[in-house]
């Protein structure tokens, strides 16, 4: 693949201009895109008109350029996640009328530590949301990825332990020995409580998903204000759509935990 003189590959250039659409910015011009991914004009130009005339990218009817619908077209009909996400959509929304709060599906990208969201449905309240369908967050900072980390394998877990993390909010735990113990806990009791670790006034539940061989394959999440936490309620929902969820992706009948549904989830 031939370089720039930059020593950047096409792909690599090409990757730069997909990855300049956001969620802040779905439309662009010629000259924004040049800007945004520090391309020249000239180069931006040729691999853009390569892009639209792939129906990787279109051009609205000012001119703009955005990302194409063939791009969700391949991604919908060839990728894991999208058909994880199809299956998990009917369970989200029963546990959305359950208990009427923040209800999110989740995937681990062990490689970088981080959780990438594929569904959530909102509930109209007080809590602040920080998780975007399509968007990252560290797995530290939440429920889900702490209970995708605890049912990974070990030598990813040692990995992410060696790592050095970044404290959010003054309930993030970033001490490794710490979190090797709270790993362990949400193993012993089927599902992970955080309080006030990514935001403050939240409180965020999470089970984990299996797939094929029992391996992890995704988290489901609640969360939900501080003022209106209802463990009684989320908790047996939670695990009883985790194992729903579980069977339809192929997984083993297995235990959640060995403790109440109900203990005190950690601070």
């Amino acid at each position: 693949m031939a370089n720039s003189l930059s020593g950047e590959s096409v792909i690599e250039r090409t990757v730069k201009i997909l990855r300049a659409f956001g969620r802040d910015t779905p439309k662009l011009t010629m000259s924004e895109l040049a800007r945004s991914t520090g391309l020249s004009t000239s180069t931006t130009h040729r691999l853009a008109t390569e892009l639209l005339d792939a129906g990787l990218l279109e051009r609205d009817p000012e001119g703009r350029l955005g990302v194409g619908i063939q791009m969700w077209e391949l991604a919908a009909r060839s990728n894991p996640a999208e058909d994880f996400r199809r299956r998990g959509l009917p369970v989200l929304e029963g546990i959305h009328a359950a208990v009427r709060q923040h209800v999110s599906l989740s995937i681990p990208r062990f490689e970088s530590h981080s959780v990438l969201y594929l569904e959530r449905l909102d509930q109209h309240g007080t809590a602040s949301i920080l998780a975007e369908v399509a968007g990252r967050l560290d797995m530290h900072t939440t429920s889900a990825g702490l209970t995708m980390m605890a049912h990974a394998p070990h030598p990813v877990q040692e990995r992410f332990l060696s790592t050095d993390l970044e404290r959010v909010t003054p309930s993030t735990d970033i001490d490794p020995i710490s979190i090797r113990s709270h790993l362990a806990l949400i193993r012993e009791r089927g599902y992970s409580c955080l309080k006030g670790v990514l935001v403050e006034s939240n409180v965020a539940y999470s089970v984990p998903v299996f797939g094929v061989r029992n391996a992890v394959v995704g988290a489901i999440a609640v969360v939900t204000p501080v003022a209106e936490d209802s463990p009684q309620l989320i908790i047996p929902v939670l695990v009883a759509a985790g194992h729903s969820l579980s069977r339809t992706m192929g997984a083993e009948k297995r235990p959640y935990g060995n403790r109440s549904w109900l203990d005190e989830g950690r601070s």
